[in-house]
């Protein structure tokens, strides 16, 4: 679960811009990011996967780690759905898509890709 919702979220706060616009959720992934990257560090050394599956504490760490990753998947949520109350036409766009356009506030050519989605309907 830390994996899939890690590899999720890496993506996103890998961009400067969400990082800027949520200090707080970027500073709490990248504190299980440095966390989870010194564990898979530390089992690739290790040959045998009893002895890694095994390591006192990190049962414990994976479980932090994985709550910490919901808290701050539920904020990046409220957090687009602040942003689709401004502007109700991102209620047409995905999660992804929208952070992509979020991702990048500075490059309006990212902006197009999404534009006949936000306005289909209009003539």
């Amino acid at each position: 679960a830390v994996q899939k919702t890690w590899m999720y979220l890496e993506s996103i706060f890998s961009a400067p811009d969400i990082q800027r616009q949520l200090p707080n959720e970027s500073k709490a992934f990248f504190s299980v990011d440095k966390s989870y990257r010194d564990i898979m560090r530390r089992v690739r050394d290790r040959p045998s996967a009893l002895q890694a599956g095994t390591t006192p504490g990190w049962r414990e760490q994976f479980q932090k780690s994985n709550d910490t990753l919901e808290r701050v998947q539920k904020q990046l949520e409220d957090y687009l759905e602040t942003k689709r109350m401004a502007f109700p036409r991102f209620y047409f766009l995905s999660n992804d898509e929208l952070l992509e356009i979020l991702a990048q506030t500075k490059n309006v050519q990212a902006v197009q890709p999404h534009i006949s989605k936000c306005f289909d309907g209009i003539a």
